[in-house]
């Protein structure tokens, strides 16, 4: 159950299906499905001429090709097809759709095609963005909105939630399941989705989603969570590779910009990260700095010996003067090339920025007690912190942000202290009106999940345990994102109904009371790196029968993937929103 293997096999399928030379018309979100799948090689050996967009009315007409055209059955999409088919570009056109297409629009496609150029219309169900075999995204136009009170902006909710429903429709249509949902109590928008999902695959198209089910298997189960159920994940520091590469340079649909580093050689300006094409970083996306270090140094060392150089490389610097040593390159040198400049860059942010200091106090941060003394011993730690002339304004805002959470109902007059001492190092007041408004829209009142494991006397005691087995050594990434614990839950039979209602009624079927075997999981807001590690990890585990994963397959979307920076920058958008409004 592979996303990756899906959606590549459904591009495969649309070229195979056509013959011959022919052109690719994507529009603007299938040229963002495509290329997070397929590179631009793997196209041209399908007998690909041209990818060309359908927005782009400069395009010079090719009449003696076939267009294979993938596209979302969208309103403005359909629109140009209407144009397009007025005065045809192309000899043919075969049209591939994300998602249905309902009766109204297929009438307006025949009506307009007078010279009979569209020869086939068909559905494949790739209506979303995947990150990683178990990783997918929705993305939705304004997703500061998923933050906000839907009545701020009622038209932008609206529109998000229709395109949510429609990315997952396409997900279980894709997938060939019927799902429970069940949604997180108290958030306005994921109970939205849910009904409209629910109506949808229950009601509006029910046969098209009735699969039937598995004998003696329970129904699949959609989850649906808020973002703000864990404000804490995506403003954490990540160690991982990965995530650390996401946090710290920016990637894009496995895509690094590098082209702001002077330092980087200019054939690594753009950093192609995908565990498929690259076996460095599918051994490696999940480890964390130090153990990525140790094998980017053997992987040059390799090199080294092919080139029979002795000179020694103890350092970063030294592996990254001895990649900008070679000349040509070729796909290994490429390989180890890339991967020592990632690096180097990774190590002078964390160098410039003092980030390891940082981390330290963030973890304990979260992950220590809610104790009088221990917020007296953080609020030293993140006052000592914030006086670093190292830290950058927004690693200033982040600890703030942390501290806020943590302590947010013994620790105001603490809060404020640490904001004045922002103000005293030259930052604008301005720049904290942004946690008044995580506290409001994220605060504990807003918050079902037990965040920092103190809401009950055994998680607790499990969270001291877990401190204790993890040790000193993993300081860094103490940290288990909640949705961790949830999913435990999810798979020992234990999520509240009364915390997580089930849509559509009741199951009463023998199977009913048995924990799902397949769990999609999707975070209004944004999933992070961390938590899709942390779902790999339980799928591992769940594959070999070990732990609480056991026989259980998980898949984790979203609405993007959410960043400290992201994330801070949505809140800051609804902090603006907010005056207005009220």
């Amino acid at each position: 159950m592979d996303l990756v293997a899906v959606l590549r096999s459904y591009v495969e399928r649309m070229l195979r299906e056509v013959s011959g030379i022919k052109v690719l018309v994507l529009d603007p979100e299938t040229t963002r499905i495509v290329s997070a799948v397929y590179s631009q090689t793997d196209i041209l050996e399908q007998d690909v001429y041209l990818v060309e967009r359908l927005d782009n009315d400069s395009s010079e007409p090719l009449k003696h090709m076939k267009a294979v055209c993938f596209l979302r059955p969208t309103r403005e999409n359909i629109a140009r097809i209407r144009r397009e088919l007025r005065d045809p570009r192309y000899a043919q056109y075969h049209l591939f759709f994300t998602n249905r297409l309902d009766d109204i629009r297929m009438q307006d496609l025949a009506e307009m095609d007078v010279s009979e150029a569209v020869l086939s219309v068909q559905e494949f169900f790739g209506d979303f963005i995947t990150l990683d075999g178990h990783h997918f995204s929705v993305p939705v136009g304004r997703p500061a909105c998923l933050l906000q009170p839907v009545n701020w902006d009622v038209a932008s909710c609206s529109e998000a939630v229709d395109r949510m429903t429609e990315g997952l429709a396409a997900l279980a249509l894709s997938l060939r399941r019927r799902f429970t949902i069940r949604y997180q109590r108290g958030s306005e928008v994921c109970q939205k989705l849910g009904e409209s999902l629910e109506y949808l695959t229950g009601q509006e198209d029910r046969g098209l989603f009735d699969f039937g089910r598995r004998a003696g298997e329970p129904a699949p189960l959609m989850l649906l969570l808020d973002r703000r159920d864990d404000p804490v994940t995506p403003l954490l520091l990540q160690w991982t590779f990965q995530a650390m590469v996401a946090e710290l340079l920016g990637m894009e649909l496995n895509r690094v910009d590098l082209s702001d580093a002077p330092e980087v050689k200019q054939e690594f300006k753009e950093i192609v990260l995908s565990a498929r094409q690259d076996d460095f970083f599918r051994k490696n996306m999940y480890a964390n700095f130090g153990e990525v270090g140790i094998a980017v140094k053997e992987l040059v060392g390799e090199y080294q010996k092919a080139t029979n150089s002795s000179k020694k490389m103890q350092t970063i610097e030294d592996m990254q003067n001895f990649v900008d040593s070679f000349g040509e390159f070729s796909a290994a040198q490429r390989s180890a090339g890339k991967h020592v400049t990632l690096m180097s860059e990774l190590s002078a942010a964390v160098d410039r920025r003092s980030l390891m200091d940082v981390s330290s106090v963030e973890q304990e941060l979260v992950c220590g007690s809610g104790t009088a003394a221990n917020m007296q011993q953080a609020f030293e730690d993140v006052s000592r912190l914030l006086a670093n002339s190292s830290l950058t304004d927004d690693d200033r805002v982040r600890l703030v942000m942390l501290f806020a959470l943590r302590y947010e109902r013994d620790g105001r007059e603490e809060i404020n202290r640490l904001i004045k001492s922002c103000q005293d190092f030259g930052m604008d007041l301005r720049d904290f009106g942004v946690v008044r408004t995580l506290l409001l829209r994220a605060g504990a009142d807003q918050r079902v999940g037990d965040l920092f494991s103190d809401k009950t006397v055994s998680s607790r005691l499990k969270g001291m345990a877990m401190k204790t087995v993890k040790g000193v050594e993993n300081v860094y990434t103490q940290h288990t994102p909640l949705l961790t614990t949830t999913l435990e839950s999810v798979a020992r039979g234990r999520l509240p109904h009364i915390d997580f209602p089930r849509l559509g009624g009741g199951d009463t079927s023998p199977t009913a009371a048995k924990p799902p075997r397949l769990v999609v999981v999707f975070i209004v807001g944004g999933s992070t790196y961390e938590e899709a590690r942390a779902v790999a990890e339980a799928n591992a585990a769940g594959e070999k029968g070990h732990g609480w994963s056991a026989g259980m397959r998980i898949i984790l979307g979203g609405t993007g993937v959410a960043t400290s920076k992201t994330f801070v920058q949505q809140l800051r958008e609804v902090e603006r929103s907010a005056p207005a409004r009220h």
